[in-house]
């Protein structure tokens, strides 16, 4: 993994936030710090650029933690009219020759960037001291994100924890590429590090900026939270957690630290922005989102949509109703072509009256076609154009919810109360009373949670690392269980090496620290 030089960070901050904080850099300056770090409305342009850099993830964040969800199809899409993408994502054929990601999925460009804040903040003697410790609970939060993304796709990773000026590179051939860490446990543990760093830097300052798009405490307990639930249930150099009971007990506190700070909104529809309601950005359900909007950035929503020139006439939706032939999301040419779709048989999981069905998808029929078009992530109008520049949710109040309910099954107690919050919200105004959950067996509890989670974050790319962490009454993970699931994942048992991804054999055969032997197991030549 090649490591990145501070004048190099540098000089992608300096190019990033010129933009937005009008900084004029003279080329000679890009190797110190004569030019940059001298004030803190530097620092703050920096970390609007940190998360600037965290957006342009966001379809990576959909792709390792949705595409192989099994809620997806491949081959065509219903219309005929196209070739849906990562197929070989979509059907578990994964391989070091074709990995379906690279690169480690991209994250060290950013961790450099982080590094480098969290380098020159740590030493502005020009921040006040709780400023500067904001601004470190920032970054160490963003830190732990990319690499718990990183640590749950590869499992032993190179820790870059600090940037390298070239000049003091003294062999660059060696001196260029960290190891990966010996153990997962080794990485596991940084990131602990790193998000306890991160709440304790806050120093319980609940503060968040930009209506929701940058970090906060509460993020951070979010990470907290998921990050100590993994490592109390998902085994770790093939062998099962041996902290389970103190994880869980910090898991449990995270969530319930954060619960309280939030609340719902009255119906499911409300929590995004759609044809009918009008952008709701950083409303009180949301508690870190990645921040869109027009002549600014849009998100990759628009390869769900259907092109305009598609076939659409004959269909009826889920009540027999005929949908319009023409443009019936009004698409407005703001669409492409669909390169995505997820399975009839999800929809199908909705009750009727669950008011997330038809919010989330609009659902085609004809003859024997029975189909969904994603409309969760529809966007806005925008002079006669529809432009999809909905915020993308990384964490919101449903899934602190869903996270304690969770936590409270693995502790042996009743989730039901969980489970019956997030049913009722998603039955408000659908014409039904929400199904009431009753305390069962630890996997009916589990289950129950996984289907409302299922439901619940279609799009937001949760559902593969559900399906990895959650587990069957025997601690088996979802994925490979051999449950049926509601019906949707492909079993894929027996190929449990598929719980991590492949490294790509470009990274293999160019770090030098790796070599081809460091391959992921049961990838190795395919």
């Amino acid at each position: 993994m090649k490591k990145i030089v501070l004048g190099f960070a540098l000089l992608a901050l300096s190019i990033t936030f010129n933009a937005c904080d009008k900084l004029d850099l003279a080329p000679e300056d890009y190797f110190n710090t004569e030019a940059f770090w001298k004030t803190p409305s530097q620092v703050d342009g920096a970390m609007v650029g940190l998360h600037q850099q965290l957006r342009n993830y966001q379809f990576t964040l959909f792709t390792l933690g949705e595409l192989r969800g099994g809620t997806l199809r491949d081959g065509t899409s219903f219309t005929g009219t196209a070739s849906l993408n990562s197929g070989s994502i979509v059907r578990q054929d994964l391989r070091e020759s074709s990995p379906g990601i690279s690169g480690w999925a991209g994250f060290y460009a950013a961790i450099f960037q982080v590094n480098n804040f969290i380098y020159q903040v740590e030493k502005a003697d020009y921040l006040v001291a709780t400023d500067k410790s904001y601004y470190l609970g920032q970054a160490y939060g963003l830190r732990a994100f990319y690499y718990f993304q990183l640590y749950r796709t590869y499992g032993r990773v190179p820790l870059a924890k600090e940037p390298k000026i070239a000049i003091n590179l003294p062999n660059s051939s060696q001196d260029a590429y960290l190891p990966r860490t010996a153990t997962e446990k080794e990485t596991l543990d940084f990131i602990k590090e790193d998000v306890n760093k991160s709440v304790a830097n806050f120093t319980g300052n609940y503060t968040t900026k930009m209506q929701k798009a940058q970090w906060s405490l509460a993020a951070s307990q979010m990470l907290l939270g998921e990050v100590y639930l993994w490592s109390a249930k998902v085994k770790i150099d093939g062998a099962a957690p041996t902290s389970t009971t103190a994880d869980l007990a910090i898991a449990r506190a995270a969530m319930e630290a954060v619960i309280p700070k939030y609340s719902l909104q009255p119906s499911f529809a409300n929590v995004f922005n759609s044809a009918d309601i009008p952008a709701i950005k950083g409303n009180n359900e949301i508690i870190f989102a990645m921040r869109y909007g027009f002549g600014e950035a849009s998100n990759s929503y628009s390869q769900f949509i259907y092109a305009i020139t598609d076939p659409l006439s004959g269909y009826v939706d889920d009540k027999g109703v005929a949908i319009p032939a023409s443009d019936p999301l009004k698409v407005n040419g703001g669409g492409t072509i669909i390169r995505y779709e997820y399975k009839y048989e999800l929809y199908a999981k909705y009750d009727a009256a669950d008011t997330r069905a038809n919010v989330t998808f609009l659902n085609f029929n004809k003859g024997a076609v029975k189909a969904t078009n994603l409309r969760k992530f529809i966007g806005t109008i925008v002079s006669g154009a529809r432009a999809f520049t909905d915020d993308f949710p990384i964490y919101r109040l449903s899934e602190a919810i869903l996270m304690l309910a969770e936590i409270k099954n693995k502790q042996g107690q009743d989730p039901s109360v969980e489970i019956n919050r997030i049913r009722t919200r998603a039955y408000a105004g659908g014409g039904g009373v929400a199904p009431v959950y009753v305390n069962g067996s630890f996997e009916q509890n589990e289950l129950a949670i996984f289907v409302e989670r299922q439901k619940e974050f279609v799009g937001e790319g949760k559902i593969w690392y559900d399906l990895r962490r959650m587990q069957d009454a025997s601690g088996n993970p979802l994925a490979f269980s051999g449950l049926p699931l509601v019906g949707v994942l492909q079993n894929i048992a027996g190929q449990n090496h598929k719980l991590l991804w492949p490294i790509d054999l470009f990274t293999l055969t160019t770090d030098q620290t790796l070599g081809l032997d460091a391959q992921n197991p049961g990838y190795k030549g395919t």
